[in-house]
């Protein structure tokens, strides 16, 4: 498009988006592709408004491992000759069949939820790899009517039920304002073929059977429901950032050694929603997952009297709450016990204490670039790649003649494509790292985790 070419109505969306949240010209900017309608558009308008609006665009694109290596094979081919035609830097991987399903069996989480996080944790790599400012997703306002549904049925507080956010941090979603079926009118109107992902139909994924079972049959009795769905999400929005202004205010914690402490007079002060949401202020700089942890639990602390009178306030999904003298402490809370072991996101730039195992891990990077996915001990069924062949962790545990009850203490490193490293030299045994890694690359990792005397409170 040149600057003279008037934008279509879609177009000018992304543009409003644009000016809206600040992304300046010439930005570099990563366009997560899976060949799909929203993100094919999405790629085509932000190289179509170059001449308007120029933007250094690269792209990526995840092979999860899910669906057909022919099938696969197909679409990788599409989007190749796509990012060929519009002269547009490509980069991609392929992750092992099954492996998310595995991972997700023995985790206890959804496919869908376990195989966003392998994207994302890709995405950012490929983001810091190629020095890109902002990563776009191809999110429309049909995906944030879907999210409000679902999250509304499972029960979400007021940090959820806003949505899908217009952009957090380097993560952007131009298409925010735009519907599915403006955006297969406007690939139709350019004659812009696209991909289907033949598991859009399945409906035993959560998603795919709201989209064609719940919202339909809403539309019927209520035909205006999304745009009324979408202005709560906004009202919601400014409510929640009101609330998290508020907290921040008036909940003044400081840092201590792995964690956060605060006068408990202080703490008690304030009304006890402004309570929770310091707490889930927090969580991320802690790394614990905040979707995972249901407001019930964290509800405890709006009750005076539970407060004052409990040692250990909270204790589960992560984290602890806990009196020391006057001061309240917020740190990490590890299960030290062979029956449930230890479990950490890690996302960059964090230092994790676990007292029971008595480990620090100190990673570096930004954006979770080259740190790996999880932290954790092991587990019934793990494996790592040795000589070419896949070995299972028990049996290296057995050869070092690990006692049972200690094994849950060694470490285990994992990233997307599985287990990365065992950390048995902390023990007195010995280090195995995947096959392909560098030499260097496995003293790095070492390098992240060591022994320490900690003190548990």
């Amino acid at each position: 498009m040149s600057s003279t070419e008037e934008p279509s109505a879609v177009e000018r969306k992304v543009l409003d988006y644009l000016h809206r949240h600040g992304i300046a010209r010439g930005s570099r900017i990563l366009v997560a592709l899976s060949g799909g309608p929203d993100s094919l558009c999405l790629l085509c308008i932000l190289h179509r408004l170059k001449g308007r609006y120029p933007l250094a665009l690269n792209v990526a694109f995840l092979d999860h491992g899910i669906r057909s290596r022919r099938e696969m094979d197909k679409d990788l081919e599409f989007i190749q000759q796509t990012c060929s035609n519009l002269g547009v830097d490509l980069s991609w991987d392929r992750l092992p069949h099954g492996v998310l399903a595995q991972r997700a069996r023995s985790t206890g989480r959804s496919l869908e939820e376990v195989a966003r996080e392998s994207r994302y944790n890709y995405l950012k790599t490929t983001a810091s790899e190629k020095q890109c400012e902002y990563i776009a997703l191809g999110h429309t306002a049909d995906d944030q009517v879907e999210t409000l549904v679902m999250r509304f049925f499972q029960g979400v507080d007021l940090s959820g039920l806003p949505g899908i956010p217009e952009k957090r941090d380097f993560i952007v979603r131009p298409l925010y304002d735009c519907t599915r079926p403006q955006i297969i009118r406007y690939l139709s109107d350019f004659n812009l073929s696209y991909l289907t992902d033949t598991t859009n139909e399945d409906r035993r994924y959560l998603r795919n059977a709201v989209r064609h079972n719940l919202l339909p049959a809403a539309e019927q009795i209520f035909p205006g429901f999304r745009g009324s769905l979408l202005s709560l999400s906004k009202k919601l929005s400014r409510l929640r950032a009101y609330v998290d202004s508020e907290s921040k205010r008036r909940l003044l914690w400081r840092s201590t050694r792995g964690g956060y402490r605060i006068s408990g007079r202080e703490f008690l002060a304030v009304p006890g929603v402004l309570r929770v949401f310091s707490i889930t202020g927090l969580l991320n700089s802690l790394a614990v997952e905040r979707k995972r942890i249901p407001y019930r639990f964290l509800s405890r602390v709006e009750d005076d009297r539970f407060v004052r009178l409990r040692r250990i306030v909270l204790s589960g999904y992560g984290i602890r709450l806990y009196w020391r003298g006057e001061q309240l402490i917020l740190a990490m809370d590890v299960v030290g016990h062979s029956e449930k072991g230890y479990f950490i996101v890690i996302r960059g730039g964090n230092r994790i204490v676990v007292p029971e195992a008595g480990l620090i891990f100190e990673s570096g990077g930004s954006r979770g670039g080259a740190v790996p996915v999880l932290l954790r001990s092991a587990r019934s069924g793990d494996s790592i790649t040795l000589g070419g062949g896949s070995r299972a962790v028990r049996k290296l545990f057995a050869e070092w003649r690990v006692a049972k009850q200690e094994c849950w203490k060694i470490p285990i490193l994992e990233d997307r494509r599985g287990t990365v490293a065992v950390f048995g030299s902390l023990f007195g045994y010995r280090d195995r790292f995947r096959d392909g890694l560098s030499s260097e690359r496995g003293k790095a990792l070492k390098s992240m985790v060591h022994r320490h005397d900690v003190e548990v409170e």
